[in-house]
């Protein structure tokens, strides 16, 4: 087992065990996907799901025009 493998089995597992409820999961998850991107430098990452859909995480500027 890689350790990728590794990793995704202890996220489960925390996610599993957790009494919070799936929106506040998904808050966290987003969270953290944030400060990953933010580590590695990076705006975009796609990631294609086992259906064929794609599933894309991005980083814009705010942009407020009036």
């Amino acid at each position: 087992m890689n350790e990728k493998e590794k990793l995704q089995i202890k996220i489960s597992e925390v996610l599993n065990e957790s009494h919070a409820i799936p929106e506040e999961k998904l808050a966290v998850m987003m969270m953290f996907s944030f400060k990953l991107l933010s580590s590695v430098q990076a705006e975009m990452i796609n990631m294609r799901v086992s259906d064929g859909r794609v599933l894309t995480l991005k980083l814009e500027d705010n942009s407020i025009t009036h």
